[in-house]
């Protein structure tokens, strides 16, 4: 018997095994760029998935006026924070070795920090004077930085690029959000007497000092006592609206934001009640899916008669008065966090204010007066200034996405909710779900609305929100089998576009070489996060021919024919020749046989060639038909 060995990959044998745990890098991750606050006489506060821990810095006393920034890296570890003036770093260190920085730590919105892109140890700090009380001497403007945290010993300095002005004169509103790249900045500053917005870009390359301006809303006067250039303004956690508060003008007012292009465009005007002549509103800031705006109303009177009312954008812009703060309450900051839910400051209190619910309408966006035990220590009345799409978080993060897996939801802001009643969108699997934190597989991949109501006092709130399924990654081996030679190996391809491979010896990669009989798994990652693995088995394919055969017609050896498995085999001649070198018989398949004769008649005793020709399905080494010859000897 002649052996002819091949290796063969036979077809895929096992797929679509699936995982329904993708790795943590997969998973949603909040923002963590605001997870730390600090403020005025060491108040401070962490965010954390556990909740919100109040947290004081171990230093002696930080005199923050009304204005700060803090900026913490994407874990949520303490980076750097300023008052406008001075600057720390999160060992609490003056890092600003030179003289302060010319803002001021008593304008309302007296800086703010940006990382550049590209660069996480770069960071900017832009940073607006104080325009009230006038006594103070003119505006030194608008300015900026530059924070190197990668110097002196990896604990930060300012940079000799600091108080680069950017506007010789300006309000003391500032705010920022990302750009709609999502890598880029924009820093939004007002100029002083005027009606002018100026939009400055942050990109890799650093501060673009050359604004977009945009001619839009009231005009404000550069009179110092008329007081129009005091107040704050903020933008939408998803970069669409800014809001602009102006004290001395008695003046809210709503636009829209490109943050594609920086443009401030259609003012709307949204004054809210006032009760007395020396009123205005101080503080703005939105709700986490924008459709609520806050404002603080102040009186800088001694009667100090403050308001906080509620704007619903996404009803005619009605306006609800909240909350009448007492009268020994001060003008107050408002600042969204990243567990939904808006802070209030309050002059020379141990609290904070806390709006639990911000989503809602109405006095339902449950407003407590004294939300947040601050210990011994208390607020002055600002809050820290932060990029607002730190805070364009989802009201429902789900755990996984990907189709055939149990999705888990889970609510941001569990914060007074009796129930909760969830309608899926899914007309494969129409059962609906209850509880904060449901469990779902979705009937198939593709789009789903989920709606979500919650109840609370007999009271009905519904977020409707889309969900995507991702389909599992169709990638695999081959359909056809595939070959290789004894001694030779062959690369097995698990595709292209994957997050990751796993092959079943913990080595990684699109390719694994192959050599060897055995069942070969890899288990893969799209860029969608959704896992699958395929299986092939490899088995030794023996051709094997008889190097001699009796055709006596006794069941015993009697035919001449090639042995062993057929699947990967195609286009197969075998031909026997005789001494003369004419072929005497051919078969036309793998099965069939020579039973001795030729043209019916029986061929004499003796030893015939034979040669053998086939193609391998699928062969990746592209070596052509495959040959082979020897000799048969006939016995009778």
């Amino acid at each position: 018997m002649k052996n002819f060995s091949l290796v063969a990959l036979l077809l895929l044998i096992s797929s679509s095994i699936v995982n329904a745990q993708v790795p943590n890098r997969c998973s949603y991750v909040p923002p963590r760029q605001a997870d730390n606050w600090l403020f005025y006489q060491t108040a401070g506060l962490r965010f954390s998935d556990a909740g919100v821990i109040v947290n004081h810095p171990s230093v002696g006393n930080l005199p923050f006026g009304k204005g700060s920034a803090v900026m913490s890296d994407e874990n949520g570890n303490l980076v750097l924070y300023t008052d406008g003036m001075r600057v720390w770093n999160s060992t609490h260190d003056n890092i600003n070795f030179g003289p302060n920085l010319i803002g001021d730590l008593g304008s309302t919105q007296s800086s703010i920090i940006v990382q550049r892109p590209g660069t996480p140890q770069m960071y900017y700090i832009f940073t607006t004077d104080i325009i009230y009380p006038p006594a103070f001497g003119q505006t030194k403007g608008f300015n900026y930085s530059r924070v190197d945290m990668s110097v002196n010993n990896n604990y930060g300095a300012v940079s000799s690029d600091r108080d680069i002005n950017l506007l010789a004169g300006s309000t003391e509103m500032l705010t920022g959000v990302k750009h709609a790249n999502g890598i880029d900045y924009w820093v939004v500053a007002h100029g002083l007497g005027e009606d002018k917005f100026y939009a400055f870009k942050v990109e890799a390359a650093g501060v673009d000092e050359t604004p977009v301006v945009s001619t839009a809303g009231s005009f404000l006067s550069d009179d110092y006592d008329l007081r129009e250039n005091l107040g704050a303004m903020k933008i939408a956690p998803k970069g669409d609206k800014i809001a602009f508060a102006s004290f001395g003008k008695a003046t809210l007012e709503l636009f829209s934001f490109d943050n594609q292009t920086g443009r401030v465009s259609n003012p709307v005007i949204l004054n809210p009640p006032l009760t007395g002549s020396n009123q205005g509103p101080y503080y703005v800031e939105f709700s986490p899916d924008g459709t609520k705006l806050y404002v603080t109303v102040a009186n800088l009177s001694s009667g100090r008669d403050n308001h906080l009312y509620q704007y619903d954008l996404s009803n005619g812009n009605a306006v609800t008065e909240i909350n009448v703060l007492p009268m020994e309450i001060d003008v107050s900051a408002l600042q969204l966090a990243r567990d939904g839910k808006i802070y209030v400051g309050r002059y020379q209190r141990n609290f904070l204010g806390v709006i639990e619910n911000p989503n809602r309408p109405g006095t339902a966006c449950n407003y407590v007066q004294d939300g947040l035990d601050m210990g011994t220590k208390r607020t002055l009345n600002g809050l820290p200034n932060f990029i607002q799409s730190f805070f364009d978080i989802p009201p429902v993060d789900y755990d996984t996405k990907c189709d055939g897996d149990a999705t888990v939801f889970d609510i941001l802001n569990e914060s007074n909710i009796d129930q909760v009643i969830w309608d899926f969108g899914d007309a494969g699997n129409t059962t609906p779900g209850s509880g904060l934190n449901p469990v779902h597989t979705f009937s198939t991949h593709g789009d789903f609305m989920v709606t979500m109501t919650e109840t609370f006092n007999s009271q009905s709130f519904v977020t409707t929100f889309p969900i995507h399924i991702d389909s599992l990654p169709l990638k695999s081996f081959p359909p056809d089998s595939l070959y290789i030679f004894p001694g030779s190996s062959i690369p097995l391809d698990a595709g292209a576009d994957m997050f990751s491979y796993l092959w079943q010896d913990a080595s990684v990669g699109r390719f694994f070489e192959v050599s060897d009989p055995g069942l070969y798994t890899v288990e893969y990652v799209d860029i969608n996060c959704c896992k699958n693995s395929d299986s092939l088995k490899v088995i030794a394919l023996d051709i094997m021919l008889p190097n001699a055969f009796t055709p006596d017609s006794d069941n015993l050896n009697d035919f001449f024919r090639a042995l062993g498995p057929t699947d990967g085999i195609e286009d197969f001649t075998l031909a026997v020749y005789n001494r003369f070198g004419q072929m005497i018989w051919e078969a036309g398949s793998f099965s069939d046989a020579w039973d001795g004769t030729t043209n019916g008649q029986p061929v004499p005793a003796g030893v015939y060639a034979w040669n053998m020709t086939f193609n391998v399905k699928g062969n990746v080494m592209e070596i052509g038909k495959v040959k082979y010859h020897g000799f048969v000897t006939v016995l009778r």
